[in-house]
């Protein structure tokens, strides 16, 4: 705990700040980590399972899987088959109004650990440069060789802070690089499923719409 309270007091004001962003940083990471477990769950096997069932005309049956699993694709694959007697166009619509409720909250607080990764490293090099210059102002005023050695170990001091900026950046660059990487692959899990499901169901004559107006049923 000593030594703690030494390398923050060490590498002057700008370590507060740095310890908040790291603190709000750790916070983002676990809140993320666990949201991530049920909002950014894919549903494996779930979109086989589901074509599997509306071959067998159990539309109910399939759309019971789909409400049985949490995450995205579940949720517009379900939307598929509530709306499945509506036009294609209004079932893209509902399935893209669901889909887009999840992304928002995917992206919720990303922006945090973007920010603290440009942030941090720029607010350790301040306090750096802050340190270096009363470091050289205190040699520039001293007359005693042994002195100016003592002074000259500040600057070691000093560059804790540049430590602890790069430090808190890289961890917050990995975790939003890995949240931003799940993100993209739901995005794309998501929309694929609800097109493949909408293909499937028509190649079925499930959603008949545009075949009856193009035959001048409708």
């Amino acid at each position: 705990m000593t030594s703690l309270l030494h390398f923050i007091s060490a590498g002057g004001w700008v370590m507060y700040p740095l310890l908040l962003l790291s603190l709000v940083a750790i916070g983002v990471i676990i809140e993320r980590f666990l949201a991530y477990r049920t909002i950014a769950d894919d549903s494996p096997g779930l979109l086989g399972q589901v074509i599997t069932k509306c071959g067998q005309r159990d539309f109910e049956g399939a759309l019971a899987l789909c409400q049985a699993r949490p995450g995205p694709v579940a949720a517009c694959l379900a939307t598929v088959l509530i709306h499945r007697e509506q036009p294609v166009e209004d079932i893209e619509r509902n399935v893209q109004e669901v889909g887009e409720g999840y992304f928002i909250r995917l992206e919720r607080f990303l922006p945090i650990l973007d920010t603290t990764t440009t942030i941090s490293p720029l607010l350790g090099l301040l306090g750096t440069l802050f340190g270096m210059i009363g470091t050289f102002q205190a040699i520039a005023a001293s007359k005693n060789q042994g002195s100016r050695d003592t002074i000259l170990s500040g600057v070691g001091e000093a560059l804790y802070a540049t430590a602890t900026g790069l430090t808190v950046a890289i961890i917050c660059f990995i975790a939003y690089n890995y949240f931003s990487s799940r993100q993209r692959m739901v995005t794309i899990e998501t929309e694929q499923s609800a097109t493949k499901l909408i293909n499937d169901l028509r190649a079925r004559e499930v959603i008949q719409y545009e075949v009856r107006e193009k035959a001048g049923v409708a």
